[in-house]
């Protein structure tokens, strides 16, 4: 069984998306976060027996709070993003075989990418990895079946442009790397237009799909060509 981890931040104890809530308010981006994370949380939980969806938190006072009932919770520790992802990784690697880590903010990935994941990282012995490229050049999600040294996390320098560049040379000597489609994630308020896009071409969307497309209708966002 893979597991997939979502990492989350808990509004009221650690500032959460910074650069939206500069734009939309504190509120407004807490709410994003919560609805986002909840979305993607109830897409992991269509996939079950084949993947076990966690919430990686990360703060470890929170791992009982109420906005994380929905999947068990691990703490994702101390330190930069490498080693949070590090620790997250190997833990899960060690007590499931496959981990795909994965953020909260690309709620319009499908049951069907995530399972495309799914059914390579277990479709031999040999070490095999996945990537979810990311539209600002980072990635939404990262995986593989082996090992993956904490310095390969910890030397690649995030929230860049060339971040998913960076981890792919780190990691393209460890096994046969499967790329998934590319998704956008939400940084800023100027990507909750193709967000809101993204979310209605869905073929199926699940409930929460829907949910968080009226939930970022009420809003009444510009069109992106104007911002």
């Amino acid at each position: 069984m893979t597991a997939i981890a979502i990492f989350v931040k808990t509004p009221g104890l650690s500032p959460v998306k910074t650069r939206l809530a500069a734009t939309l308010g504190k509120d407004a981006a807490e709410s994003f976060h919560l609805q986002a994370a909840n979305t993607v949380a109830a897409t992991l939980s269509q996939l079950s027996p084949a993947a076990q969806g966690y919430f990686a938190v990360a703060e470890t006072e929170a791992l009982n709070h109420p906005h994380w009932q929905a999947l068990p919770c691990i703490a994702q520790g101390d330190g930069g993003l490498g080693e949070r992802l590090a620790r997250v990784y190997q833990f899960l690697q060690q007590r499931h075989g496959a981990v795909m880590l994965i953020g909260a903010d690309s709620p319009q990935m499908t049951l069907a990418v995530l399972s495309e994941g799914i059914a390579w990282l277990g479709g031999g012995s040999q070490p095999r990895l996945v990537y979810g490229p990311c539209t600002d050049g980072g990635f939404w999600l990262i995986g593989g079946n082996c090992a993956i040294d904490e310095r390969i996390w910890t030397d690649v320098s995030y929230s860049r442009a060339d971040t998913g560049s960076q981890l792919l040379k780190h990691i393209k000597h460890l096994g046969e790397i499967k790329h998934l489609p590319t998704l956008g994630d939400v940084d800023e308020a100027a990507d909750l237009g193709d967000l809101q896009q993204a979310l209605q071409q869905l073929p199926t969307p699940l409930p929460e799909q829907r949910q968080l497309l009226d939930f970022l209708a009420s809003f009444s966002f510009p069109s992106p060509q104007s911002w």
